[in-house]
């Protein structure tokens, strides 16, 4: 048998190759992950207006035109998108058309998507969130506080051999306080949306945060992120960690910063079980940290249950959502997160279904993007709430 270091060092080179092999691939000829453009239904969507008036608009003077291919469909940049809201914005005066946040009015939101058990869709779901909210023109900064860094990788980082320890949580960790001039953010090809890559050395931290705790018991290890988040939150509407699959340092921290979190549970009984061990998990610790920090902290705006990977024609995942929906009552999003094989093919190529360009019949890829939006804005809807707005969904033409 090979020795162990070796073979499981041969195995990580070949998984790395894959990955690159895939984006590279698909992003021929420039070899870097980047964004399609998006066709004009998918664009009325996102600006709320229909499908017809959105033809009537790019006759508008200095509303973008975007492109038109030779069978006459147009398609539109994200940067366009972004320009054709501020068109609308100054057009009409709606505030529908600015919906970033009131800084002195409207906190920043931090939503925090969290399961210990792997496999729940967290990743998926955090991903396609922070991107749904770019694309609607909201400011976003997305934490990848996963070792696995799988967040990391669907913006085309590989974590390996891109992504240094000292650009990761990890690095700011380590700083002493009056080093902490420069928070590790880096901008995506996604207008809108920054990361705090991952990669395995970020598992540093968690020996970091222990080591100084045990150095020092009145050190704040719990209080890391927050401190992050406060040196940079100005930029930003929201935040959108993407926690790891246990109970360690870092997910405690992505507890504490959190003001909502989001908890994805796929419908199955092994899952339903698990999330049991998961709440009476988030009830100690809140119980833990309140008796030593008191009773300010793990107060959230909102928590809610997602379903996730749900197969519509299950009907034992269907018997399993009514009983999420009796147990959990108003915790639990209406709108499930769909399993598709586009999702599948997508990922295979380490892209999101907003950057997925389906080959073929769209059909498929639509009720997928669908599903997909109706989960995504429910959780728009959750953050509105909080600042005391409602989610515009009707269609119109200007006011």
């Amino acid at each position: 048998m090979s020795d162990p270091v070796e073979m499981f060092a041969r195995y990580a080179s070949i998984c790395r190759e894959v990955q690159r092999k895939a984006i590279e691939l698909e992003n021929h000829p420039d070899q870097r992950k980047h964004l399609r453009h998006f066709s004009a239904r998918e664009v009325a969507d996102i600006l709320g207006v229909s499908q017809s008036h959105l033809r009537n608009l790019v006759r508008s003077a200095g509303f973008p035109e975007g492109l038109t291919a030779k069978n006459g469909r147009r398609t539109f940049s994200i940067e366009e998108i972004h320009a054709a809201r501020a068109w609308l914005a100054q057009s009409t005066g709606s505030a529908r058309y600015s919906p970033g946040r009131k800084p002195d009015s409207e906190a920043l939101q931090v939503v925090t998507f969290v399961n210990f058990k792997g496999g729940s869709g967290k990743t998926t779901s955090a991903v396609h969130f922070a991107q749904y909210l770019a694309l609607n023109g909201y400011r976003v900064l997305l934490v990848d506080l996963d070792p696995q860094a799988s967040a990391t990788a669907l913006f085309g980082l590989a974590p390996a051999t891109e992504v240094d320890e000292a650009t990761t949580f990890a690095g700011w960790v380590r700083r002493d306080v009056k080093d902490r001039k420069a928070p590790p953010v880096q901008p995506t090809y996604w207008p809108n949306l920054d990361l705090i890559p991952s990669s395995i050395g970020l598992q540093h931290a968690e020996y970091e945060l222990m080591g100084r705790l045990l150095q020092d018991r009145a050190f704040p290890f719990y209080a890391q992120l927050q401190d992050l988040i406060g040196a940079v939150g100005d930029a930003y509407d929201v935040v959108v960690c993407d926690c790891r699959p246990d109970v360690g340092m870092l997910t405690i921290n992505a507890l504490i910063a959190a003001t909502a979190l989001v908890i994805p549970i796929p419908p199955s009984m092994i899952d339903f079980a698990s999330s049991g061990e998961f709440f009476r998990f988030m009830s100690e610790v809140a119980d833990d940290l309140r008796g030593n920090l008191g009773d300010d902290v793990m107060h959230y705006d909102f928590v809610r249950v997602l379903t996730t990977k749900y197969r519509q024609t299950d009907r034992n995942q269907a018997e399993i959502v009514r009983w999420k929906k009796a147990f959990f009552q108003e915790a639990v999003l209406d709108s499930p997160m769909v399993e598709t094989a586009v999702i599948d093919a997508a990922g295979i190529v380490k892209e999101s279904l907003y950057e997925y360009e389906p080959q073929g019949s769209r059909r498929t890829y639509d009720r997928g993007l669908d599903a997909m939006n109706e989960v995504n804005a429910a959780l728009e809807a959750e953050v509105l709430a909080v600042w005391g707005r409602q989610r515009h969904r009707r269609k119109e033409g200007l006011a």
